[in-house]
């Protein structure tokens, strides 16, 4: 799968309560929803929601007086609704790739809490038709468990891989790091694991963490991208760090889709007519 262009023109921008550093010191911010074009998309497809780092709740305006949901609850409501009924989409699934870290404290006094992001999940399963996707390192699930208990539709990736509608899609959960810490492996651990995942040659591969494209000075691990430059090509999913463009090249033509505190929409190019 190959991604064929990014429209410049958003679809939407979604306002939601970010959280600050303290009492009270939360602002309102926005997330961007983009329209991708691919060259195919999984048999039976006709739409692929892919996101991570949605580290924020929805806007005290939009709750009404409940508590504030996680944005990542609230978010594929309005996707279903505002978003997609006007992309001229021909019939087929909604599919979603998610690249972790969905968590954010209900008070919305700190960043990088961590936290069951269950119901962002469910919350997906329950607007769209699959879900497959992997955790970042904020990610935390019924009990502490690091690898949640879902069945079909929806599919959690850590070192394996699913196939959906001829598609192979393999996925590593958290990131390099401290092994104490949960989600985390050391970084020559990571590594390997990576290697290994990438001999079987998936289409697209879903990470947290991910490569840096130093001539577009994107942050991210010289070390992952050294792997992906020396495998057979597969389309880069990944969040974390926060890139000012969603897509990028390595210089051996690996794509990159960067998806923190973004939304993109990819549709068949051959298919859906780009909006006017």
């Amino acid at each position: 799968m190959k991604i064929t262009s990014i429209d410049s023109n958003l679809l939407a921008e979604i306002e939601f309560s970010n959280a600050g550093r303290g009492p009270g010191d939360f602002d309102n911010d926005i997330v961007a929803v983009h329209r991708g074009y691919v060259d195919s998309l999984p048999d039976g497809t006709a739409a692929i929601v892919v996101t991570a780092d949605l580290q924020g709740r929805e806007t005290f305006a939009s709750a009404a007086g409940r508590p504030l949901r996680l944005l990542g609850e609230v978010l594929p409501g309005m996707l279903q609704t505002d978003v997609l009924p006007h992309l001229g989409l021909p019939p087929g699934d909604i599919g979603v790739w998610l690249a972790g870290d969905f968590y954010t404290v209900p008070a919305l006094d700190k960043r990088g809490g961590s936290g069951d992001v269950r119901p962002v999940w469910n919350a997906f399963a329950a607007a769209f038709d699959w879900v497959v996707g992997v955790a970042g390192n904020h990610d935390t699930f019924e009990n502490g468990a690091n690898r949640p208990r879902w069945t079909s539709p929806v599919h959690f990736l850590d070192n394996d891989q699913v196939t959906i509608g001829g598609v192979t899609i393999a996925g590593l959960s958290g990131i390099p790091g401290n092994p104490k810490r949960r989600l985390r492996r050391t970084e020559d651990d990571y590594a390997e694991t990576l290697r290994m995942l990438l001999r079987d040659e998936p289409a697209i591969t879903l990470l947290h963490d991910g490569p840096d494209v130093p001539k577009s000075g994107f942050r991210g691990l010289p070390r992952i991208r050294e792997i992906f430059e020396r495998s057979a090509h597969t389309l880069v999913v990944r969040g974390h760090s926060h890139w000012p463009e969603p897509l990028a090249e390595l210089a051996c033509g690996t794509q990159v889709l960067n998806v923190d505190a973004r939304v993109v929409i990819l549709t068949e190019s051959s298919r859906s007519p780009r909006p006017s």
